[in-house]
This record gives structure tokens, sequence and C-alpha cells, in this order.
């Protein structure tokens, strides 16, 4: 008895722990990018934001404590039965899919041939010029741009190719959408709940306007989305490295991930790297399967940027994508405290940043500040332009931290609006609404057209009351980490193990020249399944076979 209440003193202290840290993490996301927000500067030196963040975090300790303790409640009731395989499941699915890609149909016509924006535009620019560059996934470049040209080549219409495109993205995005659906159902998520995240994905604005949009993103978190759903399996069934056509399917969702998005490469490798180490007792027994996962996975992407790169003649993509962080940094210090800086300093930077780029620095956005980046002193001299940022950091700390978190708020405050291509009319730029060249705008659907013009480019518009639960990227953000964080602290490690997606691709959005929705689809599209995991856990953490949804026996 004494022993058993002990167990439960530690159990309690344990999620007292973890409830505090998510109570500062939640209150660091609301009172720092309160302050971010309204006055793009964070003081860490004013003891009255310690006061602040310590409050709020005490009460958000406490909110979190007790809303944990209701999910433990809700968790603990008997699962339902899971859905049976076979025809009447993939059924189901296409008729999920089409009630999808019907829902979004609306969007498509108000907005003909489709969004052909945010870097359409140059993708589709490398295949008419035949000079391709790394610097967008060139499977997508060739996808896109292919389609556009072809089209245009067999028809004399652009608008035909981005139309084609936006109905293949469609259809995609809607069979990703309802596998997450179907996936719930083999869990014994109950019909109502799984129907409200059919109708949040059919009803959404940012499902729907990103749907139609040409851009990488969306076949990426499509691709992401199968890549989490398989490492919820792998995490959950022992058996899963023994199931080939599975590990087949997880590994083609892996190479997917990783050519549609040049980040996606990081975040399958240390994902993989952390369901590696969960289940290492299974490699020796699985061996045969390992290796096919491994040569559907590691070989085709070899063979894609090696061979087929040289057949293609893809250029390098520019260095100073992966610089985006430090040239912000040194680009703030420049801003406001150039005073302070020493000759020799101030010749050092202008030598790798050209100094009116350094005059346009924008705290929200690095792409001003790339603009004059001289990229062959960068080569020539990497390690003086490390010592310089390293210098410059150690000089000015607080102004590098300032950068970073001006530079990244509107990814985790929750009423952040996004803004960074904030445009000289005054117009906001949360989705960018419109068809770039070569395409031509069709609007057949006008009061649909007017409605997602004033939300795509009216700040108000996006602080409408609750807008911010379907709008936002830091609530689903702040909602992910709090259910990942519940994970750790309840032990759920088969469902912790694999939340660790989040926090890589969250990694490598903030490392990237600036917060747009577009980057952070996968928590849109994730959220559900994540409550879901949380609320109804039995089904998720029994051992599931991923060829068929049957469980072993």
């Amino acid at each position: 008895m004494a022993k058993g209440g002990a167990v439960l003193y530690r159990m309690r202290i344990r999620k007292w722990i973890f409830s505090a840290i998510g109570g500062l993490f939640c209150a660091f996301c609301y009172v720092a990018g309160r302050q971010l927000d309204c006055f793009d500067t964070l003081d860490l030196t004013d003891k009255a934001f310690y006061v602040k963040w310590a409050l709020a975090g005490a009460g958000s300790a406490v909110a979190l404590y007790f809303l944990w303790q209701l999910i433990d409640r809700i968790a603990e009731r008997p699962a339902k039965e899971t859905a049976a395989p076979g025809a009447g499941r993939r059924k189901s699915r296409l008729l999920c899919a089409g009630l999808l890609f019907l829902c979004w149909l609306p969007a498509l016509f108000s907005i003909f041939p489709g969004a052909f924006s945010y870097d359409a535009y140059n993708e589709w620019e490398q295949v008419r010029d035949g000079m391709l560059t790394a610097h967008h996934p060139v499977a997508h470049v060739l996808l896109l741009g292919g389609l556009t040209e072809g089209l245009h080549a067999l028809t004399g219409n652009y608008n035909a190719g981005i139309a084609v495109y936006a109905v293949l993205q469609m259809l995609f995005l809607a069979w990703a959408l309802s596998a997450v659906t179907e996936f719930m159902a083999q869990a014994g998520v109950p019909r109502p709940f799984r129907m409200l995240t059919l109708a949040v994905y059919a009803l959404s604005p940012v499902a729907q306007l990103f749907s139609i949009c040409a851009t990488k993103d969306v076949p990426f978190t499509g691709a992401e989305l199968f890549f989490f759903l398989y490492a919820i399996r792998f995490s959950a069934d022992c058996r899963f490295p023994g199931d080939r056509p599975g590990m087949l399917r997880f590994g083609a969702a892996a190479l997917c991930t990783m050519i549609f998005r040049n980040n996606g490469l990081y975040i399958v490798i240390l994902t993989l790297l952390v369901l590696g180490i969960s289940a290492r007792a299974d490699w020796r027994r699985h061996k045969r399967n390992l290796v096919a996962f491994l040569l559907v996975t590691i070989v085709p992407y070899l063979i894609y940027i090696g061979p087929v790169y040289r057949v293609l003649d893809v250029a390098p993509g520019g260095v100073e994508e992966m610089l985006s962080v430090p040239l912000q940094q040194m680009a703030r210090v420049h801003r406001y405290d150039s005073a302070s800086l020493q000759e020799e300093d101030l010749e050092a930077l202008y030598r790798f940043v050209g100094r009116e780029s350094l005059e346009q620095y924008k705290p929200t956005v690095s792409d001003p500040v790339k603009q004059g980046f001289h990229r062959d002193a960068f080569l020539a001299h990497k390690g003086d332009f490390f010592r310089l940022w390293i210098r410059l950091g150690a000089a000015h700390p607080l102004t590098y931290v300032n950068s970073f978190l001006i530079n990244t708020v509107d990814a985790w405050y929750p009423h952040a609006l996004i803004d960074g291509y904030r445009h000289a009319d005054g117009k906001g730029s949360y989705f960018d609404y419109r068809v770039a060249p070569p395409g031509e705008e069709r609007v057949y659907l006008p009061g649909l057209h007017a409605f997602y013009e004033r939300l795509s480019h009216d700040p108000e518009a996006q602080k409408a009351p609750l807008a911010f639960l379907l709008l936002s990227p830091g609530w689903h953000l702040l909602y992910t980490m709090v259910l990942f964080l519940y994970f750790w602290s309840r032990r759920k490690y088969r469902l912790f193990t694999p939340m660790w997606i989040f926090v890589f691709h969250l990694l490598t959005v903030l490392m990237g020249p600036m917060i747009l929705v577009r980057y952070m689809l996968l928590f849109f599209f994730a959220l559900p399944l994540v409550c879901a995991m949380a609320l109804f856990p039995r089904g998720f953490e029994a051992d599931l076979n991923c060829g068929t949804g049957e469980r072993h026996t």
C-alpha cells in the first residue's frame, strides 16, 4: 500500500512538473508574443516582463493540470470497435475524399484556374527557360512548370495547365485528409468526432484556399501527413517492421516528404532516428524488411539528387537560404546598434552584405537582407563570416535574441497576424490570393471571391471573434505542443514518439526566412488527429497491422 502510494505521489509530482513546463511555454507565447507584436521588441531586462510571465505561467500551469486530468478521464473510457478492413472501408474513404473535393470546388471557381502565387511564377520560369535550380524542390518545379508549359503547347492557354495542376493537387490533398479520418476509424474514434474532423477539413478557409494554391507546401504537407500516420503505426505496432508492404509504403511516404520540400530531408532523418531508437529491439529480427524500407527511401533519393540532377543540369540553391537567422541578426545589430560597431566590423559586414540591403532590414522577413548577400565572398571567407557573427552576437546578445523572436513570432503567438509581405497600399498578406503570370484570373463566383480576398488581405477580417481558431498558426502550434507534453508527462511513449515530427518541422520553419501559413500547414491538418490520439488513445496505442488495419492477436 505504501509502495502504491509513493508511486501515485511521484506521478502527481510529475504531472505538476510537466504542467508547469507547459504553463510557462503557453505564457511565454502570449506575454512575449503580445509585446513583440505591438512593439517589435522584447525588453529582456525589464523585471515586469518576468513578473507577468511568472503569473501567467502559474495560472496556465493550473489550467493545464486540470485540463490534462479531464483528458485522462475521457481517455479511460472503453475503446470503440475499430472499422472492419475491406472494400467497405475503401468506399468510405473514397466518399470522404470526393466530399472534400466537392467542398473545395467553389474556391477554385472563385479564382480560376487556381491561386498561382508565392513561388509558382519562379518555378514555371525555370521550366520555361530550361534553367533548373535546387532552390525549389525540382520534383515540384517539373510537375507545376511541366503541366503549365506542356498544356500551353497543346492548347495555347496557360490556364489549362494551371487548372489541371490545381485539380490534381485538390485530389491528392483530399486523399491524404481522408486517410486521416480512415485512420481514426481504424483506431475506434467515435463517428461524431470523425464527422467533425471532416467538416473542419471541408469548411476551413485554410484548407479551401491552399487546396487550390500552386505551392510546393501543399503536396509536401500531404506526403508529411502520410509519413506521420505511418510513424504512429510504427511506434504503436511492435510487429510493424515485420510487415513488408507497410514498410514499403512507409518508405514511399518518407521519400515524397524529402523530395517535395528541401527541409523534408531533415524532418525525415531526425524522425526516423527517434523511431529507430525506440524500436531498436526489432532491428535484428526484421533486417530484410528494414533493408527494403531503406531501399525505397534512401536509394531513390540519392538517385534523385545525384544522377537526375546531373542529367537535368540542376544548379545548386543559394547558400543564403540557410543563413537567414544569422543575416537577420547582424542586420538588426546594424540597424539599432551601428554606432557601437568598430569600423573594421562594419567593413567586414559590408563585405558579405551590401549596405543598401542592410538598411532595408525588416524584422519579420529576411528577403531584403538576403538580396544583398555576397555569395562569392561568403564561399571564399566562411570562417570570417561566422567569426563576425559570433563577435557581434557576443557584444549584442539581446539584439540577437530579439531578432530571432520577432522573426518567428507569427509561428507561436496565437493572436499574431501573418503579414510578412504587407503591401505598400496597406493590404495584408495572410494568403497570396491572386493569379500571377502567365495565368489569367477568371472570377466565376464574385461573392466568394470578395470574401476570400478580404480574408487574405484585410487584417481586420482575421481579428473577427474566434477567427484565430481557424486561421492562426500560433493557435495550432500551441495546442499541438501542449499535447506533445501531455503524452510525455503520462509516459504514453507510443503516442509521444511520432509527435517529434512536429518538433523537427517547427525547428526547420524557425530557421527559415520568415513565417507564412503555408509553412505551418501540418499543424492545421494534423491537429484533429492529435486531439483524437489524446482523447481516444487505446486504439492508437494498440498493435495495428499497417497493411490491413487488423489488430494482432
